[in-house]
């Protein structure tokens, strides 16, 4: 065999071993960012299941409707800054605006974050929109991801009228 034949069979192979490199670097980097998913994830669902959170959520579910009629509660928002002892409530709007912004960004992947939350993303942001429109009134961009994400959650619910139990399973309720 001629020396130019040896170097071109040299040349194919170094082309298979890189190509074969860089398949398997793909799939590294798929992993890698499945598992950066996967701990956002994790690390938002154990921020919304933290005792503290809890109360915050309490306070919006059972008092925030109640303190809303008060007017001097309401021109409270208006303040700047806003004084986030006598409104905990914005405590959870910062919570779902980050929320929203990883989703937004990439960082937490939509449909799986959204399969699972959609329902407190929604409830939440009807619980609270009155809230935020009248804060928007001195600040007119606070918790813009909060808003997409409760969009995008009303979008999800829209997409799946019947849930999102896969089709062909039995049920265990019927």
């Amino acid at each position: 065999m001629s020396v130019e034949a040896w170097s071109a069979v040299a040349s194919v192979g170094t082309f298979l071993v890189i190509f074969a490199t860089a398949v398997i670097a793909l799939g590294q980097l798929r992993h890698i960012r499945l598992a950066n998913q996967l701990s956002g994830l994790r690390s938002t669902f154990d921020m919304l299941q933290d005792p503290s959170v809890r109360e915050l959520v309490n306070f919006v579910r059972h008092d925030l409707a109640q303190r809303m009629k008060d007017e001097a509660f309401r021109s409270g928002l208006l303040d700047n800054p806003i004084d986030r002892h006598a409104h905990p409530e914005l405590y959870l709007c910062d919570m779902y605006n980050h929320v929203g912004s990883f989703v937004r960004s990439g960082l937490i992947d939509e449909d799986i974050y959204l399969q699972t939350d959609w329902y407190n993303v929604s409830l939440y942001w009807g619980l609270l929109k009155d809230t935020i429109a009248l804060g928007r009134k001195s600040r007119p961009y606070i918790f813009e991801n909060f808003e997409w994400l409760a969009s995008r959650a009303a979008r999800w619910r829209s997409a799946h009228p019947h849930g999102d139990y896969p089709a062909g399973e039995p049920r265990m309720i019927e």
